[in-house]
């Protein structure tokens, strides 16, 4: 545990300064202050590695990261390196699902059936009017998929993405529904995001993967990736997961046995950098606040309908209220890798902030960090 906290303690903490249209005073007192927010609770609670971003629609104020990429060795999280967001993805997915319905390839009330018909003659009846849209509201009573146990359950499909995904949707098609939660009105499934996905690969022709490139990750400059951050190249953050038993917290080799399984990458795998994640939330706020972008803003105002509406849960992004303030937020974790978002439209802020490991305390990390940093920028 000594080497651990010595390797920690002597972590690098690297903050950028985004803003534009703010004095150089201003810029200073942003980076001092997430400098020592980001490392105060880092080392307070454990965690390998922070990053956190504060944006505005027309300023992306600050981005920081502290701590290394991997226990027990040295290298120090860059600015650019990139994080496992899990179900964050989702309002990626739904994103890439707005753009398609405005290009006129789906609309939100597309049903399944509709573009899967195919599948009619065996899909439960629960099922038949279940719309794009209840599927990313998670309204859909498709089986929720959050453990690893269900998948390990599941019959093998094969051929490619594409084809493993639409087999997915028949079998899922055929399981009983479950009921939605009476209280919030959805019941959450990652399961229903396969099946979106599926649908938006049937109408488009291409893979999840390829319209997340060529539909959000070009179009706002974001070096995105599938899976886990160092899958593929070497100097990129390791996860880290708790060990009950020892009571210690372990790298996760992310080219071990533990991958998402592709049925659901839509639901929850992609990776992306602090700095990226930051464009991602500015685009939303821009959108919310009336201008069109890569989208409309009507769709941005459909994806996060909080604004006008008792929803509970947009499209990939929760509803909820923070201090008298209407707020899109989400969290996302496969479990080795930790991110949240919210969104203050009334406001104009963003804020994100991500962790490289999971421990008994890392919930509290990333409360205690939202609430100073929002006491900072939420006036």
């Amino acid at each position: 545990m000594s080497k651990i906290v010595a390797v920690i303690l002597f972590a690098s903490v690297v903050v950028v300064p985004l803003g534009h249209g703010q004095s150089a005073e201003r810029l200073t007192a942003d980076v001092d202050v997430l400098r020592y927010h980001l490392r105060d609770y880092r080392e307070e609670y454990g965690i390998p590695g922070m990053a956190a971003a504060v944006v505005t629609s027309d300023s992306i104020l600050v981005v920081g990261v502290d701590g290394v990429r991997k226990l027990g060795e040295a290298d120090s999280i860059q600015i650019n390196d990139r994080f496992h967001i899990g179900s964050n993805t989702k309002a990626m997915t739904g994103f890439v699902a707005g753009v398609l319905v405005e290009r006129g390839l789906i609309n939100w009330d597309t049903r399944i059936l509709d573009v899967f018909p195919e599948f009619e003659a065996l899909s439960k009846d629960v099922y038949r009017d279940k719309t794009l849209k209840d599927l990313l509201m998670h309204r859909a009573r498709i089986r929720q998929f959050t453990g690893g146990e269900e998948f390990a359950q599941l019959p093998e499909f094969v051929g490619d993405k594409i084809e493993r995904r639409r087999a997915f949707v028949e079998w899922l098609l055929q399981q009983a529904p479950v009921e939605l939660d009476t209280v919030r009105g959805y019941q959450y499934s990652n399961a229903g995001y396969g099946i979106a996905a599926a649908m938006l690969e049937k109408v488009s022709g291409n893979s999840w993967e390829q319209l997340m490139a060529d539909e959000l990750f070009e179009p706002i400059g974001i070096d995105g990736k599938i899976g886990w951050p160092a899958y593929e190249e070497a100097d990129q953050p390791w996860g880290h997961y708790f060990e009950s038993d020892s009571g210690r917290v372990f790298p996760h080799d992310p080219h071990d046995e533990y991958q998402l399984p592709d049925i659901a990458s839509a639901a929850g795998d992609v990776s992306i950098s602090i700095r990226d994640y930051a464009k991602f939330l500015q685009v939303n706020l821009i959108g919310l606040n009336g201008k069109d972008t890569i989208l409309t803003a009507a769709t941005y105002s459909f994806l996060h309908p909080c604004i006008d509406s008792t929803m509970q849960y947009g499209i990939g992004w929760g509803m909820r209220e923070h201090e008298g303030h209407k707020v899109s937020r989400h969290n996302g974790s496969a479990g080795t890798f930790y991110c949240t978002a919210l969104v203050f439209r009334e406001k104009d802020l963003a804020l994100g902030v991500m962790l490289n490991g999971i421990t008994p305390e890392a919930e509290k990390a990333i409360a205690d960090l939202r609430v100073r940093i929002l006491q900072d920028y939420l006036e």
